[in-house]
């Protein structure tokens, strides 16, 4: 056990460099590990100007952890705290001024503020973000910042009509905010008829899925599109993109039978073309068998964005095979390739009753029994029958679940995984009369996924209770999906995430001595917050202080990319006629399709066609 690593002491890690300064990072590195013969980190020096510029992925990155002793007067003087930094490999004591919503000074010297916060004991790390979020309500918001999140972005699933999510949220946000632009939404825009409106906001998910299926029949997810509707399809991606949109973000687990290759690879190529990321909860799911293993629906994502250069997101991959899947995103880090996984630390999933795969036609051949598998939301205990929950479904089918997906070993072996992001995939919560609850509400009110309050709390205790080093879970809270998003040029996310001077005061505090998860599935303790987490400051406002939440302020700051220029796409506009099996031809058009229509599938084939679904929610 390596119970000394919770210790302060210097912490050795690698840190991501232009290729072209790679000697001077050696003899960087090198200089580093000498500091284990000093007696704490705190006596390390910073670095000096020219080593700052070949450290991390940000244009704002500033190692310097000793400046000297300042008069001036702080809104906030953050005193005692042990300092984390994972792109500086910083870990030490030190007193961190703020001003306004920025960290203005770090410093072993005394600092005064007009408010100080007496941190001994504590850890001052980067707020954590939480990649992979599908509620952004503000009861959800609040259980979440109880965890030490500062940060909440749907990179799953997303929304369409991306102005209208950052217009509602705008000055009206707990938390910083940000979606991707929805696969799903779009299919299902395109293809059952409905509103933009409706799926604009991922809070809302569930309901967005029961609207489409009001006819019986979800074509979102078990219909191929015609070459028309892949083209519609493609532009309204394109739409959110020009609004902003931080990714693609795609479902096809949830619709892997309707969503050909083609349509998967011309979606990660729009991605491309804005040179941002590809998020994706991949093909097939953590119950089905080969030949439909889940680790081939990630290997479809890696090899389109390898081709393409370009960058991935893979969502939940704590599914079957995991442990490939985690290789395979390492190995390609270590080349340099711009990708990074992301896993929440719970055995059950979350998905609505009529789920596709848990549709009467299909839960069979997902592996799934009711009886076995699928708790019942009105007694919180496994459903007694299968004809209990097909009634269920048939009545309530946009109510959540819990579904039991994995082995309860594999909570002990995530948190080894590095460079990997934390997330919790939240699910928003509705009361019995359809409602969310009041930000002021009672945490016992809450019953919705223990996931949902729990996530860091839990890593950091299995980290604690296993020796792992404390570095690598700041790490991957905070520093992993700052890192990455820093690399196709967000800004928002190239001044979050890290703890140094001028960057955004994102910071969480907690004791790592402490710092455990409270919630479970027992009635009333589904939102128990962390303990342990004693601040959170978001955008300089303390959201949580002494462990209690400040429900009048709404700091929260969009993440999001510049707004473009209307512009309609063409599907020429993905393709590059060098590439086509007609490159040589003349008339050919610069895409692999032909101008005709593509067939769509004849009404037998859409009768008997078998759709699988990932059901890792």
């Amino acid at each position: 056990m390596r119970k000394a690593s919770f210790k302060k002491m210097n912490i050795s890690r690698s840190v991501p460099l232009p290729i072209k300064l790679a000697l001077l990072t050696l003899l960087i590195l090198t200089l580093s590990a000498c500091d284990d013969g000093q007696k704490e980190k705190t006596q390390a020096q910073a670095p000096s100007p020219a080593e700052v510029k070949t450290v991390g992925t940000s244009p704002y990155t500033d190692c310097s952890f000793d400046a000297a002793a300042s008069s001036e007067t702080f809104d906030i003087a953050i005193i005692n705290g042990r300092v984390m930094d994972p792109e500086c490999n910083f870990d030490g004591v030190r007193n961190v001024g703020i001003k306004g919503n920025r960290i203005t000074l770090i410093t072993a010297g005394d600092i005064k503020g007009n408010k100080t916060i007496d941190a001994t004991g504590l850890v001052v790390a980067p707020g954590f973000i939480n990649t992979h979020t599908h509620s952004f309500a503000p009861f959800d918001q609040k259980i979440v910042a109880h965890d030490g999140a500062t940060t909440i972005l749907d990179t799953e699933y997303g929304g369409i009509d991306v102005g209208s999510f950052y217009a509602k949220y705008e000055g009206n946000s707990f938390m910083n905010y940000g979606i991707g632009v929805a696969h799903e939404a779009a299919r299902r825009h395109v293809m059952d008829g409905t509103p933009l409106d409706i799926s604009s906001d991922p809070s809302y998910a569930y309901d967005a899925r029961a609207h489409a299926q009001q006819d019986g029949h979800a074509s979102w997810a078990l219909d191929i599109p015609t070459r028309e509707q892949h083209i519609d399809i493609l532009r309204v991606m394109d739409q959110g993109m020009r609004d902003g949109g931080l990714a693609v973000s795609s479902t096809v687990g949830y619709m892997g039978y309707g969503v050909p290759t083609y349509e998967m690879f011309d979606l990660q190529k729009l991605a491309k073309k804005y040179e941002r990321f590809f998020g994706s909860h991949t093909r097939f799911g953590p119950t089905e068998k080969l030949p439909l293993n889940y680790s081939l629906g990630a290997r479809e994502i890696i090899a389109n964005a390898v081709a393409l250069d370009g960058a991935v997101i893979l969502s939940h991959i704590n599914n079957q095979n995991w442990q490939e899947i985690y290789e395979l995103s390492a190995r390609l880090q270590e080349r340099g390739m711009n990708i990074f996984s992301e896993y929440y630390p719970s055995i059950t999933g979350n998905p609505n009753l009529a789920a596709p795969g848990l549709m009467p036609d299909k839960i069979k051949g997902n592996n799934i029994d009711p009886t076995k598998h699928i708790y019942n939301p009105d007694t919180g205990e496994l459903f007694e029958s299968a004809e209990a929950f097909f009634k269920m479904q048939k009545e309530q089918p946009s109510r959540p679940t819990f579904l039991i997906l994995r082995p309860a070993t594999w909570l002990k072996e995530w948190p080894h995984m590095k460079n990997i992001a934390i997330a919790n995939d939240s699910i928003t919560y509705f009361d019995k009369d359809g409602k969310t609850l009041p930000f002021e509400a009672d945490f016992s009110a809450y019953g919705g996924h223990p996931r949902n309050a729990s996530t860091y709390g839990l890593v950091y205790r299995e980290a604690r209770e296993q020796g792992i080093p404390l570095m690598d879970i700041v790490n991957n809270t905070s520093y992993i999906p700052a890192k990455y998003f820093s690399r196709v040029g967000l800004k928002a996310m190239q001044e979050r995430g890290r703890l140094q001077p001028g960057m955004i005061a994102d910071i969480t505090m907690f004791n790592p001595d402490t710092i455990t998860e409270t919630a479970t599935m027992a009635e009333g303790k589904h939102a128990s917050s962390t303990k342990g987490i004693h601040y959170v400051m978001i955008n300089g406002q303390l959201a949580i202080e002494n462990g209690v939440a400040n429900t009048k302020i709404r700091p929260g700051q969009p993440i999001r990319y510049e707004v473009l220029p209307a512009g309609e796409l063409k599907l020429e506009d993905l393709a590059d006629k060098k590439y086509q099996w007609h490159s040589d031809l003349p008339g050919y058009p610069p895409t692999r399709f032909p101008p005709q229509k593509m067939n769509p599938p004849s009404p037998y084939e859409r009768k008997n066609r078998k759709h699988h679904s990932s059901n890792t929610k």
